[in-house]
């Protein structure tokens, strides 16, 4: 026993007792001086609280989004707020109004908020409407508007940008018909942080009162029940002081979750610790000791085993500190220093009450009357110990087969209770929108070449190809995929059925309006073919032929606007005599043209003979015209215009010598011929028209060096127009099979993309990009919709699976040299889940390594430290199992991703501490014999163990009055732990190995 007493602690103890009224006193100062100094707990860990989340560094995830805010300048996009609207009359004038100023309002706030993605009003939706369906319903009574608030995930930045657009929104709103909720990320993490605060108390009071009605049952005195509750009273506001301090400092994390555990945590440990003394203390009383020498003695003999809990407690709390997520490590600290105040007050504070109450005949022990019913269990588990230990191991290994059972939620909402704003919101959200409306997945691809080219938009697309293939995946949205689907004219399906189409219609339009011109084509054929034949013309006629009608009619022209131009002249002969003299000048002029008169008439002869020989002319209207023509302007050449160019010609002679009877006959004469020549015009018109046919011909290869062919026009024509019916034919069978594979392709699998590099340079193509391409096209987004829970493991795998799909689809592509990274919150929780493995797992190591060598310097041995830590481990894992049954199989209710780390530090440290009670204990009484020993140490501790499990038990419990769902699963699993230690473990198990181990339990060392 020499090693288990302390000789420097009973010296402490009665220091203590002797300066009883000062170590009150110091102690009352201290809590008093460390609560003015610094701010209150839950005002420092509402400030400075941890986020949850995994950093950057530990989230690519987390890295992607916060790259995605700043290419396409929205800051915070990793951190969020989803403002959901509904109301029964939709989005009514008033809605409308009151919607603009909250946008407006927010805008303007630049230093809580830090972008607002207003859809409803951007420009850029009236481009792609299916923007627009993203944040309004389809029945358009309930919209969202989506802002980043200022601040990392769950700081308290973040907490306080969130209270302030919280509190616009519910101004904004009040008097409305419309129902406002703010949810989100940031709005989770909101409203998890301010129930947490203003839960503490709540649980803090329950917790107060549970213990204080089961001390009351162990102790039967009043005195002796609140003393524990006093002890915890002056440690609990000295340990939260401190960390108060040292939060404030920023010295050490602090989190909402962790100084709710610390308490609870506190309350346990020195609710304990103060048991533990106190029942040592009344067993020296019952042995006959005065009360200075039992409480010297207690300090000597408990204090060394308060201290090993302690140190176990606080060191396997402080393991947590390797932990990478800071929302774990933020438990350790706080808990080290609040075990470690507990220990100092429950040494030297606790002595000096103790002494002052006896004084007053106080905390004086009375008759111990569970000790004989602990002698009977001690008897039987040494002499049944196979059947004791057989017993409580298939209780214990049924209970932990559960946990093969459990599905770690990620669920945030899950840790909210259904009443709370965010989680309203994200009701309103689901019951119109897809499960992942508010927190879907992103995609970036990141290039070093701008993607704004043909090529780079069908690689694009491809990668969008890959992830739309994965099950699960409902929707990809981006720049080639507006709406989720394929952008319809860029894909090879569209461009295939849209040349059929169009080769359709152009066998369309070739039937009803080409094919009678054809046909009339193949008429006027026979008809040149047989003109050929009946007029017999060689090459050389035909051409002679045309150059005298060319000839004729551009002298005929000359004449008609010379004359045009003297008709004023002529007007006026006979008003003035200059004008006659004027006249008589023009007579050489005049001369000439008459001649060029006769020249033009005379080569028009003959084209009418050859036209008036034609029988085929006779069956053509417009050759019939021109024959017609020709016929008047011989006759003018033959009978009258000769005569009368005669008599002007001699009139202009004699112009200079009798003056005015000569005008007037020459005016009438001139004015004959020009009327004869106004019929001019017509004739030129039917004229070019026949010319116009003859250039066709020509165009045809058809001219005057080939006018033998002229012979075989009607045939060639009517080959060509066979030729045509064939290509017809052919298209119509060409636009069917195009058709056809475009219905067949136009699959949302099928691949081809093509977008024209004109159609790049768009404007509506470049403001639609700018909400998926970033970074002078060398970003590129897309968000991916899926109908798995976004919270579950499915959408938590899907985000790894989209990864390796979109990896998959760069390599020989445009985009090989590029990278891609996943966003979102289910990409966010896997990479949460991942650091939390690793976490965990070192936790298990470090926390297991601590209380085995903190055993082996307790008990200096090595043998009974493995099967005790072996039985630690069984209780953890069948409290686990417990849970797993109650809240997920019972209550269907998944336990949170934290909890199996933070239960484990608590059942493992606390299960070790009462161990370590007991063993060392029975070393004491087992320096003879081993199951005399036993037998003693269960009756000795029975009754003080079993009140300390049962008080710290109801401390952790007592979580269970708040409202998260977290909270209440950690204090269920950790209290169902200590009972479990306490009436099975350490009542059963451990005194039947002790058992079984006999002496071999305390090796290497020699003696008890």
């Amino acid at each position: 026993m020499a090693h288990q007493y302390s000789g420097g602690f009973e010296k402490i103890g009665r220091f203590c007792a002797r300066h009883a009224v000062a170590v009150v006193l110091v102690w009352l100062g201290a809590a008093a001086a460390v609560n003015i100094a610094w701010p209150q707990l839950e005002a420092v860990a509402n400030q400075y609280s941890v986020s949850p989340m995994p950093s950057p560094e530990l989230s690519p995830a987390l890295a992607a989004m916060q790259d995605m805010a700043t290419s396409f300048g929205q800051p915070g996009m990793e951190n969020s707020i989803v403002v959901v609207m509904q109301n029964d009359n939709g989005f009514d004038s008033d809605a409308q109004a009151r919607y603009r100023a909250l946008a407006q309002r927010l805008k303007d706030d630049h230093q809580h908020i830090t972008f607002v993605q207003d859809l409803l009003d951007d420009p850029r939706t009236n481009i792609m409407p299916a923007a627009r369906n993203r944040v309004m319903s389809a029945d358009g009574k309930v919209w969202m508007l989506v802002a980043g608030v200022r601040g990392d995930i769950g700081s308290p930045d973040a907490a306080r940008s969130f209270r302030y657009a919280e509190n616009i929104v519910d101004q904004t709103f009040s008097g409305s018909t419309v129902k406002a909720r703010i949810t989100g990320m940031a709005g989770l993490m909101g409203d998890m942080t301010s129930i947490g605060i203003k839960e503490l108390p709540i649980v803090g009071g329950v917790t107060v009162v549970l213990m204080g009605l089961i001390l009351f049952m162990v102790f039967r005195s009043p005195f002796t029940a609140l003393l524990p509750l006093m002890v915890m009273g002056v440690t609990l506001a000295v340990a939260r002081g401190v960390v108060a301090g040292l939060a404030n400092w920023q010295l050490i994390p602090i989190s909402t979750v962790s100084s709710g555990l610390m308490m609870a945590v506190l309350m346990g440990a020195s609710v304990n610790y103060t048991v533990f003394m106190v029942g040592r203390y009344h067993e020296r009383l019952r042995a006959g000791e005065p009360p200075a020498d039992a409480l010297a003695h207690a300090c000597g003999s408990m204090s060394r085993v308060i201290l090993a809990a302690a140190a176990t407690v606080a060191i396997a709390n402080a393991a947590q500190l390797t932990a990478r997520l800071t929302f774990l490590s933020a438990v350790g600290p706080s808990t080290c220093i609040a075990v470690a105040f507990a220990f100092l007050v429950a040494t030297t504070l606790l002595p000096a009450v103790l002494t002052l109450a006896a004084k007053r005949n106080l905390a004086i022990a009375g008759p111990d009357r569970t000790r004989r019913l602990w002698h009977r269990a001690g008897v039987i588990v040494t002499s049944r110990t196979a059947a004791v230990f057989a017993t409580s191991l298939v209780l214990l290994s049924a209970l932990a087969a559960s946990v093969a059972l459990i599905r770690p939620s990620f669920d945030m909402m899950s840790s909210l209770p259904a009443d709370a704003p965010s989680a309203e919101g994200m009701k309103l959200l689901s019951k119109s929108f897809s499960a992942d409306a508010a927190m879907p997945q992103f995609v970036l691809v990141k290039s070093g070449n701008d993607m704004r080219t043909p090529a780079g938009l069908a690689d694009l697309d491809n990668v969008a190809a890959h992830i739309a293939q994965l099950p699960g995946v409902t929707k990809v949205l981006g720049i080639t995929r507006p709406d989720g689907n394929k952008l319809t004219q860029a894909t090879l399906a569209w461009q295939m059925g849209f040349m059929g189409s169009q080769m359709d219609r152009m066998r369309g339009k070739f039937e009803s309006e080409l094919q009678p011109q054809l046909d009339q084509m193949v008429k006027i054929g026979d008809v040149v073919s047989a003109m050929a034949r009946d007029l017999n013309l060689n090459p050389q006629q035909l051409m002679r032929l045309q150059q005298s009608a060319n000839q004729a009619m551009t002298t005929a022209q000359q004449m008609q606007d010379q004359l045009n131009r003297y008709q004023s002249l002529i007007d006026s002969m006979q008003k003035s005599p200059q004008v006659l003299d004027q006249l008589a000048a023009a007579g050489p002029s005049l001369d000439a043209m008459f001649d060029a008169a006769y020249r033009a008439l005379d080569m028009a002869a003959p084209t009418r003979e050859a036209l008036n020989a034609s029988q085929i002319c006779s069956d053509t209207p417009e050759c019939v015209q021109l024959r017609e023509q020709l016929n008047i302007l011989t006759r003018l050449r033959n009978e009258r215009l000769p005569g009368q160019l005669d008599n002007l010609r001699s009139l202009l002679t004699s112009i200079g010598g009798n003056g005015a009877p000569a005008t007037v006959s020459t005016t009438a004469q001139l004015n004959q011929i020009r009327s004869a020549l106004g019929q001019l015009p017509g004739f030129i018109h039917q004229y070019q028209v026949m010319n116009g046919y003859m250039r066709q011909l020509q165009a045809l290869g058809i001219g005057p060096n080939g006018i033998g062919m002229m012979r075989d026009i009607g045939p060639r024509i009517r080959e060509m127009n066979q030729q045509m019916q064939d290509s017809m034919s052919a298209m119509t069978q060409a636009a069917a099979f195009l058709q056809t594979i475009s219905k067949d392709a136009g699959g949302p699998t099928a691949s081809g993309f093509y977008f024209p590099a004109a159609a790049i340079q768009n404007p509506d193509f470049q403001s639609a990009a700018s909400i998926f391409l970033g970074d002078n096209g060398r970003i590129a987004l897309y968000m991916v919709q899926s109908d798995y829970d976004p919270y579950g493991p499915e959408a938590m795998a899907l985000s790894r699976q989209v990864a390796a799909a979109a990896n998959a689809a760069l390599p020989n592509t445009t985009l090989s040299d590029g990278a891609v990274s996943v966003g979102g919150f289910p990409a966010i929780n896997a990479d949460l889940q991942d650091a939390f493995n690793k976490d965990f797992a070192e936790i298990i190591v470090v926390a297991l390594l601590i209380v085995f060598v903190v055993m082996c310097l307790l008990l200096r041995s090595i043998v009974a430290p493995i099967y005790l830590l072996l039985t630690v481990v069984l209780t953890y894992v069948s409290a686990l199992g417990l849970g797993v049954l109650v809240f997920q199989e019972i209550l269907h209710q998944q336990i949170q991703w934290a909890i199996p780390a933070m239960t484990f530090i608590m059942i493992v440290a606390v299960g070790a501490d009462y161990n370590m009670l007991f063993i060392s204990r029975l070393r004491e009484e087992s320096t003879r014999n081993m199951r005399l020993g036993i037998i003693r140490t269960v009756a000795a501790t029975g009754s003080v163990i079993t009140s300390a499990g049962l008080i710290f038990a109801s401390a952790l419990m007592g979580m269970m009055a708040g409202s998260i769902p977290q909270m209440q699963q950690m204090g269920f699993i950790i209290g169902v732990g200590i009972l479990l230690d306490t009436f099975i473990v350490r009542t059963l198990m451990v005194p039947a190995l002790a058992k079984a181990f006999g002496k071999l339990s305390w090796w290497p060392s020699r003696t008890a």
